[in-house]
């Protein structure tokens, strides 16, 4: 196991929270309050007597899909989502199935169809999943969009992102970095400079940075494509900066990487983690799934692995295995770590459906949609050749505000 050198992102995917790119953001959500309850069974709840509701005597039924029950990610982006439907006087529903796969994803949203709904925002398991079932959405005007992992760009009326692709995989190889290098995370620092110094400095000259990868299912979109910005950084930083980072994956012409696929399934992850822990060639565990993150910290922290662990993880999940201080930051297997505000993520996928279905905002580079005082408008997206609404900026969790965050998230 590589010793780290250094006793001697910004990633931070959370977006402001909201997003993940380069500074973070310690603004609160407004949907903190907001039931954080587990039960990921099939909701639709019609009472909105503690929102301020318009009256509609119609209203519409929006449905919002994750990957598949049990994920409190999904969750908690649920609570945004109704949050943000029921404040126009529509309703809201959950609907997730019991499976992480593309198939099951694709029987619910036909099920949904014929129910009479107004609109479906998904989480895809896969991107390409959709097209087929997309022509019985049309014909029954049902709009389809999606939140978090995408579908086609030329199915969906919109894509509500927290940050965008590039700001995550970058700032995801920059936190494995510095935590090799033990060098701790300061509230709005550069984390790009700062991971930068560290290699110029060939802190790791005599033992190269080996980095795995815990990831969710193979055709996960948006994993794969976070994944992807981080080869492409690191094979940059490698010619910047030669002999610091190791190829993980040699005999591979386009990874860096070690990965590993724990499909979103905590059993499923918790075996790909102690494979990484057995195998013992990383020194740095990246998952970019909260079902991985927990995964890998509890088989590290109970095995006494010295490989330490950063990615997308949610503070109520991690707090266990993130220190208490700063005394101790680097004795912790998750020093730090990104995400964004999955709730209010939830929430502006909430009101771009809203607004979707009333006919004011049709995705199109440039479209627009109010929620909470905030404009949203539509972008190209650099990652496809369909447009995005992106939430906000990246946000680190760290031993600063791990107290303030873990009950909120």
């Amino acid at each position: 196991m590589k010793k780290l050198l250094a006793i001697t992102l910004m990633l931070a995917m959370l977006v402001a929270m909201v997003g993940c790119g380069g500074g973070d953001s310690d603004s609160s959500s407004s949907s903190s309050n907001a039931d954080t309850s587990t039960d990921t069974s099939t909701e639709a709840n019609t009472d909105s007597s503690d929102a301020e509701v318009t009256e509609s005597e119609d209203p519409e039924t929006h449905v919002f899909m994750f990957k598949s029950t049990g994920n409190l990610f999904g969750d908690l982006m649920y609570q945004g989502f109704k949050e943000a439907v029921e404040s126009t006087g529509n309703l809201a529903e959950y609907q997730s199935p019991a499976e992480t796969t593309a198939a099951a994803q694709v029987a619910l949203v036909e099920e949904l169809i014929n129910k009479g709904v107004s609109s479906i925002t998904i989480s895809a398991n896969d991107a390409n999943a959709f097209n087929a079932i997309s022509k019985l959405a049309e014909s029954n005007g049902v709009k389809l969009l999606s939140s978090d992992s995408a579908i086609d760009p030329s199915v969906r009326v919109g894509h509500t992102i927290p940050t965008t692709i590039d700001g995550v995989g970058t700032h995801l190889v920059y936190a494995a970095i510095m935590i090799l290098a033990e060098e701790s995370y300061e509230k709005d620092m550069d984390m790009k400079a700062k991971a930068e110094e560290i290699l110029a400095n060939d802190t790791f000259a005599d033992d190269p940075a080996v980095i795995g990868v815990l990831s969710a299912t193979t055709t996960s979109p948006v994993q794969n494509l976070w994944i992807a910005s981080m080869e492409r950084e690191l094979v940059r930083l490698n010619e910047a900066y030669p002999g610091n980072i190791a190829d993980a994956n040699e005999g591979s012409d386009d990874s860096m990487l070690d990965i590993k696929y724990g499909n979103d399934d905590p059993q499923d992850s918790v075996t790909q983690a102690n494979a990484f822990i057995s195998e013992d060639k990383v020194d740095v565990i990246v998952s970019p799934t909260t079902v991985g993150m927990f995964a890998a910290g509890q088989q590290l922290q109970d095995g006494g692995s010295e490989i330490k662990l950063t990615g997308l993880g949610l503070p109520s999940e991690m707090a266990n295995f993130m220190p208490n201080g700063p005394d101790d930051e680097f004795d912790a297997v998750c020093p730090f770590m990104m995400l964004w505000n999955v709730i209010d993520l939830g929430a502006v996928s909430g009101a771009a459906a809203v607004a979707s279905v009333e006919g004011t905002f049709d995705g199109s580079v440039g479209s627009s949609f109010e929620y909470d005082g905030t404009t949203y408008t539509a972008i190209e997206d650099p990652d496809s050749d369909g447009s995005v609404i992106v939430v906000g900026n990246p946000f680190v969790f760290f031993q600063g505000n791990m107290d303030e965050w873990g009950s909120i998230l």
